[in-house]
């Protein structure tokens, strides 16, 4: 009976320790499933998400930077402006490798570089980051001026080019356009913000050579854009 009894305890002492031990496993994954998740990059060229800032609100450094990118520079540290961001920290909308440029933003009286930046994306976008990298804001970079807003379809304020000063490729663009034969056209979503205001879908670009783009709008209106979006032109179909 003695003998029974040991046993009968043996097992369920062993019973017991199993159980234990099975209910420490399971609490194991979980646990290790608790972790904070990453967040998810948005696609490229996706700015949902992101806080927008005028670039008149911006420290007026921004705004000098902003005027040499569309100059081409000089910048103020010719090795470290221009080159590749490669978007390390997952921050911005996830791109192809050399999507991304960074530029200085001086911050005065400081030995180095500092820690402002703007980022410029080939599709158009201007960012600004304070705080090296760590948080990025997309610049609204014709909110602010004083001149107003166009109205959709109003290219008056932009430079005028001549139709007959564009290169052949250009013009054969336009002309496809106008027609409505080509098919290599896309969305323009304007994020830049330099083209007046319009539907979603209203602006259609259209690739020329490796920077030249040809814009048209929904009303007739074309833009030109010789650089990448940088900056633009009204094309004058009459001259």
């Amino acid at each position: 009976m003695t003998n029974n009894r040991s046993r009968l305890v043996g097992v369920l002492f062993a019973l017991l320790v199993g159980f234990l031990g099975f209910g420490s496993a399971a609490e194991a994954v979980p646990l290790h499933q608790a972790g904070p998740a990453s967040a998810l990059q948005n696609s490229c060229g996706d700015l949902s998400g992101f806080s927008h800032v005028k670039l008149s609100a911006l420290p007026a450094q921004a705004t000098d930077t902003y005027n040499l990118i569309q100059k081409g520079g000089p910048f103020p540290y010719p090795k470290n402006d221009g080159v590749v961001f490669t978007n390390r920290e997952g921050v911005l909308p996830s791109c192809s490798s050399s999507y991304y440029h960074e530029y200085t933003v001086i911050t005065p009286g400081a030995p180095t570089r500092g820690t402002r930046r703007i980022i410029t994306g080939q599709g158009g976008e201007y960012f600004y980051t304070g705080d090296h990298y760590k948080t990025f804001s997309v610049i609204d970079v014709n909110g602010g001026g004083g001149g107003g807003t166009a109205q959709c379809g109003d290219l008056s304020k932009l430079q005028g080019i001549g139709y007959s000063q564009l290169s052949d490729d250009a013009k054969q663009v336009v002309d496809g356009a106008r027609a409505g034969t080509l098919d290599t056209g896309k969305t323009y979503q304007n994020r830049e913000g330099v083209l007046p205001s319009c539907a979603a879908d209203y602006y259609t670009l259209y690739p020329v050579g490796t920077d030249d783009r040809v814009i048209a709008g929904d009303g007739g209106e074309l833009a030109y854009t010789p650089d990448r979006y940088s900056t633009f032109e009204r094309i004058d179909l009459n001259s």
